[in-house]
C-alpha cells in the first residue's frame, strides 16, 4: 500500500447517531439513511463540515454483535444533543490515510483489513486505541443501489 499518507487531525465535536453489531451489516446503511435525514433536515452537511464514519472498536477485540460504529457530522460547540443523537470528541493526532472508491461490504472490508494487517506491520508505527475514521468526500455521494462510494479510511497513530 504505497498510498497511505499520514494527515494531522484536529480533535473533532460531532454529533453522532450509534449502530451497535457486527461491522459490515446492512444495517449500517440504514443507520446512515436515518443520520443522513436527521442531519440534513437542521442543515448539517455544509460543504464545510466533516462527515465521517468511527469505527470505535476492532473486530479481533471485541464480539462482533459489541461492535460501535458511530455515523457522525462535525457540529460546533452551540450544538446540542436530541433524541438519540449524541455529541463526542472524536481524537486529534496522526492518522494513516489511504483513499478507497468501491462498492459492497466485501471491498471495504478487503481495504480495512490491507490497511491494519499489511501496511501497518510493514511500517513501524503503531495503532492507537482511537476510533477508525471513514471521512467521507463533501458532498457525501453513496450509491444506495450498488454501494460504492469514496472516502479516506484513516487509523489513529501513536505520536512520534
Amino acid at each position: 500500500m504505497d498510498d497511505v499518507t499520514i494527515l494531522q487531525f484536529p480533535a473533532t465535536r460531532v454529533a453522532y447517531l450509534r449502530h451497535v453489531g457486527p461491522y459490515g451489516s446492512p444495517a449500517i446503511s440504514q443507520t446512515w439513511l436515518r443520520f443522513s435525514a436527521w442531519a440534513a433536515q437542521r442543515g448539517l452537511f455544509q460543504p464545510d463540515r466533516r462527515v465521517l464514519g468511527a469505527a470505535q472498536d476492532r473486530p479481533p477485540f471485541t464480539a462482533p454483535e459489541q461492535c460501535r460504529y458511530d455515523c457522525c457530522v462535525e457540529v460546533d460547540a452551540a450544538f446540542q444533543p436530541e433524541a438519540d443523537v449524541a455529541v463526542q470528541v472524536l481524537p486529534g493526532g496522526p492518522y494513516a490515510c489511504v483513499r478507497y472508491s468501491g462498492a459492497g461490504i466485501a471491498a471495504l472490508h478487503q481495504a480495512w483489513s490491507r490497511l491494519f494487517r499489511e501496511w501497518l506491520p510493514a511500517s513501524g508505527r503503531q495503532a492507537t486505541d482511537g476510533p477508525a475514521l471513514e471521512w467521507y468526500d463533501r458532498p457525501m455521494e453513496i450509491d444506495v443501489k450498488t454501494g460504492y462510494l469514496t472516502c479516506l479510511l484513516c487509523v489513529p497513530l501513536q505520536a512520534t
